[in-house]
């Protein structure tokens, strides 16, 4: 007669454990691991499946920059709209961080001046700046002026403003008005872009008013403001 295998506990413990394994048992035991049950620095990455981390299974803060080797995150592996506003620090990104860096470097400025016929130098101050070579320089700005009309027959007011780089002409600009009364008015002004040098060259803005002739005695250049925003 052939021996029949006894039942006995143990045969039981272990058949229920593998049952437990091959039907779910392991994803039960995986949403009981806590932090606290994990030693420090026992999971590696290769312990882990290729796009097993999504962003849904990582806390906030819980990752810190020390944790990410460099090169880790790449521009696709984030998600459209995801860093913001919020996510960078304040002076985070500088000029120097972009590919082509864009910053000003001088703001020239005048002040208050008569309006005659001229031509008459108008005086600007921090107009003397180094261009870089491979940098591209824009001058812009804004000339702001209190004007009056003196009745005559061109039917207006106008001053205009010449811009010189290095004493050559490289743009301006005009305010005007058409009012009998004195009259606050603004108008932007510029010179045309400066190509990049092959060596640094220092560059020197100035500036000449004029007029039509037919302004009020009155009428006055209140004040100059200027930009030189940099490429590259």
């Amino acid at each position: 007669m052939q021996n029949r295998p006894r039942l006995t506990y143990a045969n039981i413990a272990s058949t229920l454990a593998l049952f437990l394994v091959l039907s779910g048992g392991a994803a039960y035991a995986a949403g009981k691991i806590h932090s606290g049950d994990i030693a420090p620095k026992a999971v590696k990455s290769s312990d882990l499946a290729r796009g097993a981390v999504h962003t849904s299974n990582v806390f906030r803060r819980a990752i810190s920059s020390g944790k990410l080797a460099v090169g880790a995150v790449r521009s696709n592996q984030i998600a459209d709209g995801v860093v913001g506003e919020g996510q960078i620090g304040t002076g985070a990104v500088a000029p120097s961080n972009l590919q082509f860096p864009v910053f000003y470097t001088a703001s020239p400025g005048g002040g208050s001046a008569p309006v005659t016929e001229g031509p008459d130098l108008y005086p600007i101050g921090g107009g003397t700046w180094t261009q870089q070579p491979g940098e591209i320089d824009v001058v812009f700005g804004a000339a702001t002026a209190t004007l009056a009309y003196d009745g005559s027959g061109s039917g207006s007011c106008q001053v205009f403003f010449a811009l010189d780089l290095n004493d050559q002409q490289a743009g301006g600009g005009e305010v005007s008005t058409s009012s009998t009364t004195p009259e606050r008015v603004e108008r932007s002004i510029g010179a045309q872009p400066q190509i990049d040098p092959v060596a640094p060259t220092a560059n020197h803005l100035t500036a000449r008013i004029s007029s039509n002739g037919d302004c009020t005695s009155g009428s006055t250049i209140d004040s100059t403001r200027f930009r030189v925003l940099a490429f590259g």
